[in-house]
């Protein structure tokens, strides 16, 4: 009679053997093939590739919640090969695929997006630098994707590669409302480099060499006329504000002003900015984006500024808010060592501001207030 352990071990060789039950017919496993794990990308658009078990339905998950994805699959034999684009918001993410039978998951990927102009660094201390257009990651798609050594250019066009190639596989990039000259007839190569160097239609230089190679007359105007220069231009950087490629405006800024400002002087203006005194008027109608005459890249200080859009009260030395009160002097009494003018009165970010305490309505507030210059 055979022990438990014989019989155990003719029951697995017997299941080794059976063509039915064999490990050569398992699920073969998901494959992650793009982005790397813990990618780190400058640009929204991220595009996911696997492959997964042939036949398998699938579900996604963007940071714990169902997501629908647009993905293109490509049947196999053995496996289905997936593409799926993502457009992702600031900051880290988790990608799930998950199989739609059981929800049980098939791939993890996670992947942190930090924009050109973001002052914030990747929450994920081991994100990785991500370009797909590598070498050997080409090499992968080369059996359904048409990517040579050398991009064949027109003959016309010396930076337009025959074909609508890149807008092949970036269809976001011409779907601007206004675009990017080169990218309006296609010359990609105008700024992105076609060679491995180690990966390709990278930037051929700097933000501020590239953009001055068409724009060096602007940046020359720009830089040299203003006393103060507004911090991205002078460090070069004028991808923190402009979108290359195209944008809402014919000047190509990535969101509305006010949006795009606030990436960045969010700690300097109090939120929501909708309730402030100026929060209907859009920052560049009062702050020029390039630099200005003042550090606050204002055309003029003090009252002279105030007087373009309130001529009315910063233009006289008297009367508001009652008669023969002064608008305007060497000193204030509130704020020693400066003159007296609008802003001894008004903040023009604030959202508690004299003129919104209805002072002439109530007394105790208007006697806080004048106190400060009036014991």
């Amino acid at each position: 009679m055979m022990s438990r352990l014989a019989v155990s071990m003719l029951f697995f060789c017997v299941l080794l053997a059976s063509p039915s039950l064999g490990m050569e017919d398992a699920p073969r496993p998901t494959r992650l093939l793009a982005p790397s794990e813990n990618a780190l990308v400058h640009a929204p658009d991220l595009l996911l590739v696997y492959t997964v078990g042939a036949g398998t339905a699938v579900v996604y998950q963007l940071d714990g919640q169902p997501a629908a994805l647009a993905d293109t699959v490509v049947p196999g034999n053995d496996e289905d090969l997936h593409h799926v684009r993502l457009l992702l918001d600031e900051g880290s993410h988790e990608i799930r695929v998950l199989a739609a039978e059981d929800e049980s998951e098939l791939l993890r990927v996670a992947a942190t997006y930090v924009p050109p102009y973001s002052t914030r660094t990747a929450a994920l201390s081991r994100a990785k630098p991500y370009a797909f257009h590598g070498r050997e990651r080409e090499a992968t798609c080369s059996g359904c994707h048409s990517l040579p050594e050398v991009f064949e250019t027109r003959g016309d066009r010396p930076f337009s590669p025959v074909g609508k190639v890149c807008g092949a596989c970036h269809p976001r990039v011409e779907r601007h409302e206004n675009l990017h000259g080169p990218v309006a007839v296609y010359s990609c190569f105008m700024c992105h480099e076609p060679e491995y160097r180690p990966t390709r239609f990278t930037q051929k230089s700097s933000q501020a060499g590239l953009c001055s190679t068409c724009h060096e007359g602007f940046l020359a105007k720009v830089l040299g006329n203003h006393k103060f220069v507004h911090g991205p231009l002078a460090a070069g950087g004028c991808l923190v504000c402009h979108d290359p490629h195209g944008g809402p405006t014919p000047s190509l800024v990535r969101e509305d002003t006010t949006t795009l400002c606030l990436h960045c002087h969010s700690q300097t203006i109090p939120l929501p900015v909708e309730r402030s005194l100026h929060g209907k008027v859009s920052c560049t109608q009062c702050h020029n984006p390039h630099g200005g005459a003042t550090v606050m890249l204002t055309a003029a200080e003090g009252n002279a500024f105030c007087g373009r859009c309130h001529p009315d009260v910063a233009q006289t030395t008297a009367g508001h808010p009652i008669a023969g009160h002064p608008v305007e002097g060497s000193t204030d009494p509130s704020r020693p060592g400066r003159r007296l003018g609008c802003d001894s009165c008004h903040t023009a970010h604030s959202q508690r501001d004299v003129s919104k305490l209805n002072i002439s309505e109530n007394v105790g507030a208007q006697r806080q207030f004048c106190r400060r210059c009036h014991y």
